[in-house]
Order: structure tokens, then sequence, then C-alpha cells
């Protein structure tokens, strides 16, 4: 599957220098309320978030980019978090920041001296095992909806020893089509975002109930313009921007299938 390919093409190489490096690292943990492809640990006690995106170069997706490392420094209480994309550098050594592969390496150096060197009490946060149950979000690729994942479906399901996943790219092809259907037979249940109406999503809820899985509708925008089986059933109504509400609505629901 191509995408899967590149992503773990793009881990590879980034968990390749982390080992060059000599620091200590965790993969896949959870880490407060997230669950970031690694988690460093400095000499000196520091946490550092590294999460790996196998996303094209555009400044769209590093103004996405820049975002979320904000939301997994939040999430996961560390004291920085670094995102490796395949696009510009903006490593601001204050809170970490987007990089390429290649400079990884000495960026991550760099912010591991600067952390050093702050006068702050340090704050440690235990990682924990990656939980074996799955959830699948079914939802927009926009980065309007970053916050719909990662600060209220991802929380909800750690909340319930479960992890939640999706597809974070664009185009629709073949492959990525066959690696969303493992996903959902994988899962325990999937929350579907019907915003906008997106057929992807649409079909995605068609294809897990056709499985028996327990689908969890929530939507951002009207109702009524939902395709006519799905605007009758059971909705989690939201507003973009208030991620934190949803998620209490959200676990409530998802306890219930899990």
């Amino acid at each position: 599957m191509i995408q899967m390919a590149k992503h773990a093409e793009l881990e590879a190489a980034v968990e390749k220098q982390l080992r060059d490096a000599g620091v200590r690292y965790v993969k896949e943990p959870v880490v407060g309320d997230t669950r970031p492809d690694f988690l460093v640990t400095t000499d000196r006690g520091d946490q550092i978030v590294v999460e790996v995106k196998a996303w094209e170069p555009s400044l769209e997706n590093t103004a996405r980019a820049i975002h979320q490392v904000q939301r997994y420094k939040e999430l996961s209480r560390a004291a920085a978090a670094v995102m490796v994309i395949g696009a510009g550098e903006v490593l601001s050594l204050a809170s970490g920041g987007v990089v390429r592969a290649a400079t990884f390496a000495t960026a991550l150096s760099a912010l591991v001296e600067f952390l050093g060197q702050e006068k702050r009490v340090r704050r440690v946060v235990e990682p924990r095992a990656s939980p074996r149950k799955r959830v699948f979000a079914s939802m927009p690729f926009s980065g309007q909806y970053d916050d719909t994942f990662l600060v209220a479906i991802q929380p909800s399901a750690l909340a319930l020893s479960a992890i939640a996943d999706r597809v974070d790219h664009a185009g629709r092809s073949g492959d990525v089509v066959q690696q969303i259907k493992v996903m959902i037979k994988a899962a325990r249940v999937v929350v579907a975002d019907l915003s906008e109406s997106r057929p992807n999503v649409c079909h995605e809820v068609g294809y897990a109930e056709a499985l028996g899985k327990p689908v969890i509708q929530i939507c951002s925008t009207p109702v009524t313009a939902l395709p006519f089986n799905l605007r009758n059933n059971q909705t989690i109504r939201y507003q973009i921007g208030q991620a934190s509400r949803l998620r209490t609505k959200l676990q409530k629901e998802m306890a219930k299938a899990l």
C-alpha cells in the first residue's frame, strides 16, 4: 500500500536517527491524552514528543503540522513536540516545531541543548503501552477537523483503554481504500464525522454497517444535508473550535460500544 509504505519508510528513517543519536526513546506510547510515534527522554529528564507524517510538501500541510505540534505538546504535557514531514523547516526551539527528515537529528540535538539550559521544574509524564482495542475515525481530511480527532476522538478512546486511528491522506487511491477497509475490520467501533457529507465518509459508514460494526455519527454541519439513510440516525452535533465539549458527549457513546 503506497501511503502506508511512505509513512513506514519515513518513520524508519526517523527511528534510525534516534538510534544513531543514542537518545532514549519509546515507540508509539500513550502519553497523557495522546499517542505520538515516539517519545524521547533526554539525559536531563526532558520529554519530547516526535510525530511523523508522510505528507506532501505544501504550505497548507506545513501550517497543519505547526498546529498539530502545539496540540501534541499540550495533550502529552511534554516539554516540547516535533513533527517530521516533507515540508519546510520551521523549528522554534522554545516549543519544538516542524522539520524535514534529513535535518531531524540536527534539530533534535539543538532542541535538547536548548531545553537543558532552561531553568524550570521538569515534569515527567510516565508513558503507557498502547491499548489493543481499536477505534476507527472516518472523517474529512481537512485541517479544520484536526482538533476533532486530536482533542475529542483520540482522548475519548484512550480514556476507555482503546486507540483511535485515522488515515492522514487527502487522495483516495485504491491502495488507501484497502487500507481503510483493513482498519475498519480491526476496529471495535467507528466514529464517523459526517460534516460536509463527504462521499468517502458515507461509503465507510456503509462498509462498517455491513460488517456489523457499531457506528457513532458526529457532525458539525447541518444534519438536514445528510443522505436520507443517515440523517435519521442518532448524531452528535458539535461546533468547530469546541472539541472539548464534543469529547464529553463522545466518550459516553463510545463507552457503550466498547
